[in-house]
């Protein structure tokens, strides 16, 4: 029986409460996998158990979860006021819904809810299956069920991933229950009652994706739970492979940091600063940062930056300063989490002198475009509210670019005018307007240094330009006001 199909992506969802999370917006565009990071406690399953809830099944073998599968009312304690919007794509179409907790049900009621299959797979399927059976059991006379679903595929991928050539997989079952057995090359077929966690729930995933229909939404917590390092980046390549074929969503939860330096899927941090209410979501920034944020600031001053070239630059002027020696450099990524930084330390009143964010001056250079940004992170109308969204700008500046210039492509035009081999292969390299990063990654393909040492090298050059000054002049002005 062929699937039904409906093209469709989930987008962004509000949290608007529900258990400690509050005002959390998480944007789910751009890559279709997902990984949600953030330190123990910090609301990653629960956000995940609610995404499990916002869809009524399309086709036969696809869950139909209720909020009270992973919501239940414990004492007191009903959920009453949680809220979170969910924005959709829809045939193309933009389609909002707002799910929430009354004081009776949460709606909407399943019936009304969008349309999507969606998969949960949770902790528990780490359990190996051997510890699910009573411990009186001695033999399972297995039944015979065929060949697993896309049983090539399965197997391959099984294979690669475990790093082990197996021959064959087919479903088993005994009292109802259903097991997988697999032929080990060269060696005696076992079924999932003889596997560790590990394996046993490695092939699970892998069956899951090859099974479910396009467009589905697949949900897993703890991704990295049982598996070691290598594999485990194996199977997100295989998850990503997969997804961008069959047009899943798939998104996960991990505490791997190892994870959050590919770029091949969504990076999304969460962030609770301290006796703050609100909740925040730092796309693609570094574990570097999160811990800075969420620890115990050890040097007198801090410089939050986009990448390891503004990095560069900023230790460069802080050495000249002589100040390198008492400041930590921390990069956080994506430009956008510059406003997300600011709004904690303005809502911690950690926003001082001591403190500089800066962007890279391709985007968000306006006053207005700064403000609408701040905004999304402090919202409210009430008194006073315009003066911390203000306050907590102060600590955002900027390099200064010339207007309509990239980082990239600027510092690429001044090595170009300067001698030496560097100069000599910046002059190699052609113009490539659709690529940004293309200019200066060209060049270190084609030296010897490692990448920081690189940017270090041109850094070093390039400030012998005139233009200099003016470029990294928010950051002089910044350390002119130190006082020191």
């Amino acid at each position: 029986m062929p699937y039904h199909i409906i093209e469709q992506t989930l987008d962004r969802i509000t949290v608007h409460n529900l258990k400690h999370i509050r005002d959390l917006d998480i944007d789910l565009s751009g890559n279709l996998v997902t990984g949600i990071f953030g330190m123990n406690g910090c609301g990653k399953s629960s956000i995940l158990y609610a995404l499990a809830c916002f869809y009524r099944p399309l086709n036969n073998g696809s869950e139909r979860n209720y909020f009270t599968r992973f919501f239940k009312r414990i004492g007191n304690d009903a959920w009453k006021d949680s809220k979170i919007t969910a924005s959709f794509t829809i045939t193309g179409n933009s389609k909002t819904v707002v799910y929430k907790k009354g004081d009776d049900r949460w709606i909407p009621r399943i019936d009304s809810k969008p349309q999507r299959d969606s998969f949960f797979v949770g902790i528990d399927s780490c359990v190996p299956a051997i510890e699910k059976e009573p411990l009186t059991r001695t033999s399972f006379h297995m039944t015979n069920r065929g060949s697993i679903d896309n049983h090539d595929a399965v197997v391959r991928a099984f294979s690669n991933i475990m790093c082990r050539t197996y021959d064959a997989a087919q479903d088993e079952a005994f009292l109802k229950k259903k097991y997988t057995r697999v032929q080990l090359h060269g060696a005696a077929s076992y079924t999932s009652l003889s596997m560790g966690a590990g394996e046993q729930r490695l092939l699970y995933i892998i069956k899951l994706l090859y099974h479910v229909p396009e467009y589905s939404l697949i949900l897993i917590d703890e991704l990295d739970l049982t598996l070691h390092t290598m594999a485990l980046q194996r199977l997100v390549t295989l998850i990503v492979q997969v997804a961008n074929a069959k047009h899943l969503q798939v998104i996960f939860t991990s505490h791997r940091e190892e994870l959050t330096r590919r770029r091949d899927i969504n990076i999304r941090h969460i962030w609770q600063p301290a006796n703050v209410a609100q909740t925040f979501c730092l796309d693609h920034t570094t574990p570097a940062c999160i811990c800075r944020l969420t620890g115990v600031m050890e040097k007198q001053f801090e410089v939050y930056v986009e990448d390891l070239l503004a990095s560069c630059i900023v230790k460069e002027v802080l050495k000249d300063a002589g100040i390198l020696n008492y400041t930590k450099v921390v990069i956080f990524g994506d430009a956008g989490n510059a406003f997300s930084i600011a709004a904690g330390l303005e809502l911690q009143g950690q926003v001082d002198n001591n403190k500089l964010i800066l962007i890279d001056g391709d985007v968000y250079t306006t006053e207005l475009e700064r403000q609408k940004q701040i905004k999304k992170k402090i919202g409210g109308t009430e008194a006073g509210k315009d003066a911390i969204r203000n306050h907590a700008l102060t600590v955002i500046k900027q390099l200064v670019l010339p207007a309509g210039e990239q980082p990239e492509h600027f510092l690429w035009a001044l090595l170009k005018t300067k001698t030496g081999e560097l100069a000599d292969l910046a002059n190699m390299v052609n113009q490539s307007p659709d690529d940004k990063h293309h200019y200066l990654y060209d060049i270190y393909q084609m030296q010897g240094e490692n990448m920081e040492t690189y940017l270090r090298n041109v850094v070093k050059l390039v400030k012998q330009d005139a233009a200099w000054d003016s470029y990294v002049s928010e950051i002089t002005a910044w350390i002119a006001g130190l006082g020191i």
